[in-house]
């Protein structure tokens, strides 16, 4: 279940959500070439903890399907966040949300010699947000269907606790979680 799109609560230009998403599809195609040796340097190492590679980690994907999955959602759900909190504040927030969702991460002790990159813990913050900010706006999802933004939401929330408990493979599903849980909380603050 992809969304394709919600109902705008705004009609305000998103300049934070436009400008994050250019950043991180910019970075992608500079370092395309170099992207392993790259992740091994700006990515979060756990156990080599770095907070200057925390901020970095957030601006890096291993390959166009983690970014365009990443993007996709911070375009369909950012924006009415961001028109919500305002701009400046949007921006600390998404921040915050990708800093808290890593080291929630980095206190569970796993995988600590493997780079943590992407967008997914901050994105997922913004889930959180948005749960708590919109939780009636519709959602066209693909295929072709119509749903509440809580029903949706709950259920990306879910897999995610599913497929953390099986094991995750190379997904950090634990930074998804505490990014939402991180955003859920943090909108309270920001609104």
């Amino acid at each position: 279940m992809i969304p394709l799109f919600d109902k705008k609560i705004s009609r305000k230009t998103p300049f934070v959500t436009i400008f994050l998403i250019a950043i991180n599809i910019l970075l992608f195609f500079l370092f395309k070439n170099d992207l392993n040796e790259i992740i091994y340097l700006y990515g979060f190492v756990p156990g080599e903890f770095n907070l200057f590679h925390i901020l970095t980690a957030m601006f890096l994907h291993v390959s166009v399907w983690h970014l365009l999955i990443n993007m996709w959602f911070l375009w369909v759900f950012g924006d009415n966040v961001e028109s919500k909190v305002g701009h400046i504040k949007f921006l600390f927030f998404y921040i915050l949300c990708g800093v808290f969702s890593t080291l929630i991460y980095f206190l569970a002790g796993e995988n600590l010699n493997v780079p943590l990159v992407g967008a997914s813990g901050a994105v997922s913050g913004i889930l959180g947000a948005y749960i708590v900010l919109f939780p009636k706006n519709k959602l066209k999802v693909f295929p072709d269907f119509t749903l509440s933004s809580f029903w949706y939401i709950l259920f990306w929330f879910l897999i995610q606790v599913i497929f953390m408990n099986l094991g995750g493979g190379d997904v950090a599903y634990l930074g998804h979680i505490g990014g939402f849980i991180s955003g859920a909380i943090l909108i309270f603050f920001f609104k």
